[in-house]
């Protein structure tokens, strides 16, 4: 990007061709129109004074004042085009300028005796400032067309004379000073051009990382306070506001006024060298924080950077960790049991078929056996559980007709209890309402949801309720509730904990796997305690409903 700048500028191509001319160029323009108003000036008060016959032998007073008007008028036209900025091109305007001062100036240094009168010197300004604005062609272009110019004039002045060979020496010599001068303001004009281009770049560049820097820190979850060495709060973020609950005016003030535990951790840390990593409050009510404290810099005066964690946040990730790894290690352990437990199966079954617990006395024995029956069947339930807890496939969502769903869902669980009813009633759910979410792991989660009813239900006649609809997300929810006596309050907090259970024959599994399962669907499901009911758990769903 650079590299082509640079091009542009060392091309043939006008330096601030168009729209794209720097203001800078324009100013070159504004200061040579001044500056030829003040030469003019100058002019008209030596020809008043008398001043400028004595400096010119043989100069009438009548020929300086039309080349000083004509020079005038040239000089007003030129300044009005660049105030105008007709034409755009900073180029065109830097031409017309010149062949402007060459006109007027060529005449001036003729009324006045030609090049030897030190005249000639007058051509330097205007193409200086030419080859400040210029491509390097272009500028020794204007050089090469002052020189041209000037000995114009020396012929002009001797053409019905006898030619002096030393009066064309000062005009190349001239013509050498103004090839000097051009290259010389070019070379300077573009050195400073690529250095304001890279300044521009580096400019641009430090503003996208401030800017890139300043939504990193704005996004991020951790807490961010800059601190300066009076203790002033000099920058924080959102997180580190609502963390510690600051008030809107909080930059620019003192520590201890909106912080006070904060400020008493940077004052332990400011001495000890180290601070206390046990969460603090920064006022009733407010989130546990963790501050880790830094030098913005050396030395006892830097800006000291105020790291805030949520420790709530820390505990839950510690407790996921614990969780990830006590699932990894059930699998394993899960995985182990397996086969021996399909061996206790199978010798139970020998068993009971055998013709001895048949015989009068054993009953006794065949309670014994029931007994190792079925809580082989509950570890086999747990060990089912676990392992589908650690071998759980992506979800392959489908779109479901949620009232036809629950229907054949239903069917289907009622099924495997033929001997003992379940009813689950369908309440009055739209037939036209539908849900994304895969069916196998919707149905394992109504499953598992309808068993903790059921065997939860009291001792008497236990009812399941379904029922369905749109929250004003426009998100579809379905409510599985029934008529039992409900979850205690206290309970409500662990019950989609591993592992916990308050019946008997529970694995604690099943509340756990059904909200691991939502959130695998982008779905979220939550216990609704509501009178007149036992329990109640919706399931709200991620998608869009369509109804």
């Amino acid at each position: 990007m650079l590299g082509l700048a640079r091009k542009n500028r060392a091309d043939t191509e006008p330096a601030g061709g168009g729209d794209t001319a720097a203001p800078e160029e324009w100013r070159v323009l504004r200061l040579l129109s001044l500056y030829r108003l003040m030469l003019v000036a100058l002019l008209i008060v030596a020809v008043e004074s008398g001043f400028a016959p004595r400096i010119f032998d043989g100069l009438g007073s009548s020929r300086l004042q039309l080349a000083a008007l004509v020079y005038g008028v040239v000089s007003l036209l030129l300044m009005a085009l660049v105030q105008r900025r007709r034409p755009a091109l900073v180029e065109t305007q830097a031409h017309l300028h010149l062949l402007g001062d060459l006109s007027s100036l060529s005449l001036l240094i003729y009324a006045c005796g030609g090049v030897p009168t030190g005249l000639g010197a007058l051509v330097i300004t205007p193409v200086v400032g030419g080859a400040l604005v210029l491509s390097p062609r272009m500028a020794m272009l204007q050089a090469a067309l002052a020189t041209i110019a000037m000995f114009g004039v020396e012929i002009a002045r001797r053409y019905d004379q006898h030619f002096d060979a030393n009066d064309f020496t000062a005009a190349g010599v001239l013509g050498l000073m103004l090839f000097g001068a051009s290259i010389a303001a070019n070379a300077v004009a573009q050195r400073a051009r690529k250095s304001e281009a890279l300044a521009e770049l580096v400019g641009s560049e430090f503003a996208d990382l401030s800017e890139l820097n300043e939504s990193i820190v704005s996004g991020m979850h951790t807490g961010v306070l800059v601190v300066d060495p009076d203790r002033r709060i000099r920058r924080l973020n959102p997180a580190a506001r609502r963390l510690m609950q600051l008030s809107g005016e909080a930059e620019n003030r003192l520590i201890e006024l909106e912080a006070p535990a904060l400020a008493a951790r940077l004052r332990q840390w400011r001495i000890e060298g180290i601070a206390s990593g046990a969460p603090i409050e920064s006022r009733p009510g407010a989130a546990e924080v963790v501050p880790r404290f830094s030098r913005l810099g050396s030395g006892l005066r830097a800006p000291i950077l105020v790291l805030l964690e949520d420790a709530g946040l820390m505990r839950e990730q510690a407790q996921q960790m614990k969780l990830a790894a006590l699932g990894r290690l059930s699998a394993n352990i899960a995985h182990e049991i397996r086969n021996p437990l399909s061996a206790i199966h199978q010798a139970s079954q020998l068993l009971a078929e055998a013709e001895v617990f048949e015989a009068e006395g054993q009953s006794q024995n065949r309670r014994l056996l029931d007994m190792i029956q079925r809580h082989g069947r509950r570890i086999d339930k747990i060990v089912q559980d676990v392992l589908a807890m650690s071998r759980r496939e992506p979800p392959q969502p489908q779109t479901l007709a949620l009232k036809d769903y629950l229907v054949r869902a239903s069917g289907l669980y009622q099924e495997s209890y033929s001997d003992r009813p379940r009813p689950i009633e369908i309440l009055e759910i739209a037939a036209s309402l539908q849900v994304r979410f895969d069916p196998n792991h919707l149905q394992q989660i109504l499953f598992n949801l309808w068993d903790n009813a059921f065997m939860h239900g009291g001792a008497g006649e236990v009812l399941v309720m379904l029922d369905a609809g749109i929250d004003e997300q426009q998100h579809a929810w379905l409510e599985v509730s029934d008529n039992g006596p409900g979850i205690a309050e206290a309970l409500r907090e662990r019950m989609f904990e591993p592992f916990f259970t308050t019946a008997h024959q529970g694995t604690g599994l099943g509340l756990f796997l059904t909200r691991e399962l939502c959130e695998y669907n982008q779905a979220r499901i939550a216990y609704r305690p509501a009178e007149g009911r036992g329990a109640c758990f919706r399931l709200t769903f991620a998608h869009t409903a369509a109804a």
